[in-house]
């Protein structure tokens, strides 16, 4: 199961649930110097509607 997680900023992850987690910590430090803890991934993800690729979108 795909899961996608959609940044305030418009930039969209999809992927695994790790992959979402540690692609959403990374763009957090990146592009917005914030430390995203996994809790607060899992409160905002939701599953990736005919998803099949992981990664990072914008």
């Amino acid at each position: 199961m795909l899961m996608e997680v959609t940044c305030r900023c418009g930039w969209t992850t999809r992927g695994s649930r790790s992959e979402v987690i540690a692609n959403i910590q990374a763009h957090g430090r990146a592009e917005h110097q914030r430390e995203i803890t996994p809790a607060e991934v899992r409160a905002i993800w939701r599953i990736a509607e005919n998803g099949t690729t992981s990664g990072w979108t914008k």
